[in-house]
């Protein structure tokens, strides 16, 4: 157990990577978020997830008197792909990862298939394991990457605000029986899940520059020597 209080200890990792990672790295009002983390935990087919995301949005998909069935055009039109006939904010979020070809969270215990045949994540508890047990759990939010809020709900992250208003907005499915865009205060969030492995260092700086509570034993084991 460090000697120094959480508090202090943020405060001395903070200046220890100041160097490394220039004061703009905090992000204005809903910027694009997140700090630059080279090495090979990066994809540029991140950035299809949003687009992707946003057309399903786009298509007014929801359930037909809370049936758990998504359709599209309201709940009148066809059966949405990521229907599993069950809770599906998970099967939402892990369905857009899949489509634009990130498909690292099928290591998670807990898959089912979709209506239109993509295996899909169908516990946020689960997935949230997976995530922290194989380097795919993140402090800090990034445009694309899952947000998780309790044990039960997930969607994915569009913008960030770290200034103002402390929140996160996502897209996700299955809220209010429908896709919807949605703000989560900070403080209601549980962590957020990258689409890719994390490096050590990334690890490290979504810790150091966190967008919510981090505890101090996972300090002292990210940040330690």
């Amino acid at each position: 157990m460090s000697a120094f209080p959480g508090k202090v200890r943020l405060a001395l990792l903070l200046a220890a990577v100041a160097v490394v990672v220039p004061a703009s790295a905090n992000a204005a009002s809903f910027s694009g978020g997140g700090i630059a983390l080279p090495g090979p935990a990066s994809s540029p087919n991140i950035k299809k997830i949003l687009p992707l995301a946003r057309r399903e949005l786009s298509r007014n998909v929801s359930e037909r008197r809370g049936n758990n069935v998504p359709r599209y055009r309201n709940g009148k039109g066809k059966i949405a792909p990521y229907s599993i006939k069950d809770q599906w904010c998970a099967a939402f979020s892990t369905w857009i990862w899949n489509k634009v070809g990130f498909d690292s969270y099928l290591g998670a215990s807990i898959l089912w298939k979709a209506f239109d045949g993509t295996m899909v994540a169908v516990q946020v508890r689960d997935l949230t394991n997976w995530a922290t047990e194989n380097g795919y759990f993140s402090y800090r939010a990034v445009p694309g990457y899952l947000v998780t809020y309790g044990t039960s709900h997930i969607g994915i992250v569009e913008k960030i605000d770290r200034t103002s208003g402390q929140a996160v907005g996502s897209i996700e499915g299955n809220i209010g029986n429908r896709v919807q865009r949605i703000t989560v205060p900070m403080d209601r969030v549980t962590g957020y899940i990258s689409p890719v492995r994390l490096t050590q260092p990334q690890l490290k700086k979504s810790a150091v520059y966190a967008d919510m509570e981090v505890p101090e034993s996972v300090l002292e084991e990210i940040t330690g020597p």
